[in-house]
């Protein structure tokens, strides 16, 4: 059951990871939050890799190390639009949808998983349901009543779970001969394609505009915790099954709904609590 605590741990260095790029929304652009988080965790990557001798590259890393860091990028900057737009603990808990992406996946390749297992899956995913439609309850109450302002958030997360999905299927495909180097080779197009959007900016200054010393080094230490997420979600996933893993790193809205709680004041409400509950309970069964 070692890629069970794989998972979860996954689960929560991914929570702190989207936790950090919400620290800054609609502070500092969007493309500087990847840039930095992204060259951090590219860094992260290789000396990682480097140090336990894991580091390698192949065709077949290429292709799904950049095609899947494609995929990561426009679901980053989805969700990093969705922030700006809405509550971090909502858009969070509905990107988290992307497990159906996986799940669906580990279904057609035929992987199989034990009856309780299954059920925890199924406990896990009413509770993640519940946390994010009682998050949307209190939003649609605060906010102003226009119907495409309050859409507009769910719609950038969906957005962002469904490339998210498909970035993890197409990683999975590549970290077969190594986990680092097919993941150093996914932050290439987020490293690249937002170096360029700030050289190309009209007025560099405003691309990096409130961009202070501490910002940098939170959001390096968001893009690090997003190495050691991903490390541990692909090697679970390389040991167990694709979709059990998923649902389990799907459990990281909770960790940034916790920590937006202790440091963006945003409280959990008492339907909010029970799907904590409830997730808890699921991923016990999941466990045993």
């Amino acid at each position: 059951m070692g890629y069970i605590a794989l998972a979860l741990s996954s689960g929560v260095l991914l929570g702190i990871w989207k936790f950090g790029l919400s620290f800054y929304r609609g502070r500092i652009s969007s493309y500087a939050v990847v840039l930095f988080s992204a060259a951090a965790a590219a860094v992260a990557y290789v000396v990682l890799g480097s140090l336990a001798g894991t580091l390698a590259f192949d065709a077949q890393d290429l292709l799904a190390g950049l095609l899947g860091g494609a995929c990561n990028l426009t679901g980053t900057l989805l969700l990093l639009k969705g922030y700006e737009r809405g509550k971090v603990g909502v858009v969070t808990g509905i990107a988290a949808s992307y497990v159906l992406v996986p799940l669906a996946y580990s279904f057609v390749i035929g992987e199989q998983i034990t009856w309780v297992m299954a059920a925890g899956v199924l406990v896990i995913m009413a509770g993640v349901a519940i946390f994010y439609s009682a998050s949307m309850q209190e939003k649609s109450v605060k906010e102003k009543p226009e119907a495409a302002s309050a859409r507009m958030p769910i719609v950038l997360a969906l957005g962002a779970a469904l490339f998210w999905g498909l970035a993890i299927v197409v990683l999975d495909e590549g970290t077969q001969v190594s986990v680092t180097g097919t993941l150093a080779l996914s932050q290439v197009p987020q490293v690249a394609f937002t170096l360029v959007a700030v050289l190309l900016a009209s007025r560099t200054s405003r691309a990096f505009a409130g961009v202070s010393p501490r910002a940098i080094v939170v959001l390096a230490a968001a893009g690090v915790a997003l190495a050691l997420g991903n490390i541990a979600f692909f090697t679970a996933a390389d040991e167990g099954d694709i979709g059990v893993v998923s649902v389990l790193a799907s459990l990281s809205p909770l960790v940034t709904a916790m920590l937006a709680l202790a440091f963006l004041r945003e409280r959990l409400e008492r339907r909010e609590i029970l799907a904590l509950a409830v997730v808890l309970g699921g991923t016990a069964l999941v466990v045993v």
